[in-house]
């Protein structure tokens, strides 16, 4: 089976469909994958390693007000479109997985014109514009949340799956964990991270609270700092009392979720699938400038249901942030009954249901497409 991913830009652009072509392989089905997406993405730097084919096109996010910036992206997103149409035409997949944001438009339009089924996922409370725009042309829309229904119009299709995650994330123990990373194992695991990128905001404030802990010996702490930022907070920390192990970007981040007791981390859709799906309780900062405020949506479902405590990025300092994670540390039973408000929000086996769902749409397709076959053997013989 063919399966064309459109989308990208960041990891939750990426993974969850990354989380179903798993979840087909793991049923048995041979899939061929094709990438469709940005060279300014992270996916061009992902396809290689998950062993993808990858087409990359024009793609820019068309400005709210109308302008003369609007017509320039209007223009790349034409461009975009045409050779989405090229890669579909010489590709030919079966069905396209769609995973919202600017970089999945062009290819959404260029398969409804070739008659190409189109999934999309969209892991927010508050969808996208992409998401909303086009859901008229796509067949199915998975949903992270329920709460989000009430931003499409009726009649759209839609599911309520939960957020698919990677089931190669799942498969790792505490110990095992651990003993990989070179952890202490007595000690409580804090990870820290802003997204596949990284958060400078977040790893300013990590680098000024490190004093903070100096009085400590029950702590260690990892972070991701994304490749911008690795080298300065390498530099900061080198010397630091409190055992941190720095990285620029991890690959198994599994690994790292199943060694850790709490997360400190932006609050993008797929990463609270992620920890929710771990049962991490974790303090969240959500990205101020997301589109329509979703990352503080997703944050605040998070808080009203008891899994996590919100720092603002505004507020967000060393003494803060500190004051945040020893008081979570100090409270075992309250952290607990996070970790346990956690797990009754994850949905691991969303991959699943969205999987079921493309080989449906992917059987239903083909049944229509040999009878129209066959018909059309009855009419010529006629």
């Amino acid at each position: 089976m063919k399966v064309a991913i459109a989308g990208g830009g960041t990891g939750g652009h990426i993974f969850p469909a990354v989380a179903v072509i798993e979840c087909l392989k793991a049923s048995g089905h041979d899939v061929d994958v094709v990438l469709i997406g940005t060279r300014k993405g992270l996916e061009s730097k992902l396809a290689p390693r998950m062993g993808y084919k990858s087409h990359f096109i024009l793609a820019t996010a068309v400005p709210h007000r109308f302008g003369i910036r609007t017509i320039a992206a209007l223009f790349v997103a034409f461009v975009g479109f045409l050779q989405s149409l090229l890669v579909l035409l010489s590709v030919r997949p079966q069905v396209v997985l769609a995973t919202g944001g600017y970089a999945s438009a062009p290819c959404i339009l260029a398969a409804r014109v070739v008659g190409t089924p189109v999934v999309m996922i969209e892991p927010n409370i508050i969808p996208g514009r992409t998401t909303t725009l086009l859901a008229r042309y796509v067949d199915e829309i998975a949903l992270g949340f329920s709460e989000a229904v009430r931003h499409f119009r009726k009649g759209t299709n839609l599911r309520v799956t939960g957020i698919p995650i990677r089931l190669s994330l799942m498969q790792h123990r505490r110990q095992e964990a651990i003993e990989r990373l070179g952890l202490h194992q007595a000690k409580k695991t804090v990870f820290i991270f802003g997204g596949s990128r990284g958060a400078s905001s977040i790893n300013q404030a990590f680098v000024a609270a490190i004093g903070y802990f100096e009085q400590r010996d029950d702590i260690q702490f990892i972070i991701q700092t994304g490749v911008s930022d690795f080298e300065h907070v390498r530099r900061c920390l080198k010397d630091s009392r409190i055992p941190v192990r720095v990285e620029a970007f991890i690959d198994d981040i599994g690994l790292t979720y199943a060694a850790s007791d709490l997360v400190v981390c932006r609050a993008g859709a797929g990463t609270i699938a992620e920890i929710t799906a771990f049962g991490l309780p974790a303090i969240l900062i959500p990205y101020p400038y997301a589109i329509a405020g979703h990352q503080q949506a997703n944050a605040e479902m998070m808080a009203k249901h008891g899994a996590a405590i919100i720092i603002p990025d505004s507020k967000l300092t060393g003494r803060t942030l500190a004051d945040a994670i020893i008081a979570l540390l100090n409270d075992p039973h309250g952290l607990e009954q996070m970790a346990e408000q956690a797990r009754h929000l994850g949905k691991p086996e969303a991959a699943r249901e969205v999987a079921a769902g493309v080989l449906a749409l992917v059987k239903h397709r083909s049944r229509l497409a040999r009878l129209a076959a066959i018909i059309g053997e009855i009419c010529s013989v006629r």
